[in-house]
């Protein structure tokens, strides 16, 4: 099983829309993602940095599936309208940016 963890900033304004959503995520959206391989996600605040954690078989795999669903796509278009870059942060202008596991407890 993989976990992914990606972080993104929101544009400050956005912020409360960006949870809004989130609360209110269309029952498509969710069955598009759990028939794509993703078994578990979990999105977590503080300010305006959000913090996804997806559980999945294979996330090349699962993210290809989800990707090519037109609910998904009108739901990321949504979503990165909301970002902001933060090239001193992030040390990209990429809006959503993987971070690299160091630690994993299930490997002792």
């Amino acid at each position: 099983m993989e976990v992914v963890c990606e972080m993104m900033k929101l544009k400050p304004e956005n912020v409360k829309d960006y949870i809004e959503m989130h609360n209110n995520t269309w029952p498509e959206l969710i069955k598009a993602i759990k028939e794509s391989g993703f078994v578990e996600e979990y999105i977590y605040i503080l300010d305006n940095l959000v913090i996804v954690i997806m559980k999945c078989e294979d996330f090349e795999k699962s993210s290809k599936i989800l990707l090519d669903k037109e609910i998904f796509q009108k739901w990321t278009t949504s979503v990165r309208s909301m970002l902001m870059e933060d090239e001193v942060f992030f040390k990209t202008k990429d809006k959503i940016i993987d971070l690299e596991p160091i630690w994993n407890l299930a490997d002792f």
